[in-house]
């Protein structure tokens, strides 16, 4: 079965809600992921997307740019600063296409 096909999503109080209801952030719209239909993955990105729905920054650990004159680096750090986090490369560091586990 498709990792997709019949999912079901819950925030954390248990309430379940529609991913295809919440908008796709700006930075969603420029990432390989959004671009490359993968089930997997869009279960990552829609929970990713559910959790930080009504901040002000949307931030991505799993952001890779589609476009090779996008710089990720620069990207993520001046989301940082506007979330007022501390950029710090292990925190943003990815190994390949490949996000694998992240470090939080």
């Amino acid at each position: 079965m498709d990792a997709s096909e019949g999912s079901r999503y819950f925030n954390d109080d248990g309430t379940e809600f529609n991913p295809d209801l919440i908008p796709t952030p700006d930075l969603c719209v420029s990432c390989k992921s959004h671009e490359i239909p993968d089930a997997e993955e869009e279960v990552l990105c829609n929970l990713t997307r559910a959790d930080q729905q009504g901040d002000d920054v949307f931030l991505c650990h799993a952001y890779r740019p589609i476009s090779p004159t996008i710089n990720r680096e620069d990207v993520l750090r001046d989301r940082c600063r506007q979330a007022g986090i501390e950029y710090s490369e292990e925190r943003f560091d990815m190994e390949g296409d490949d996000p694998g586990i992240l470090p939080f």
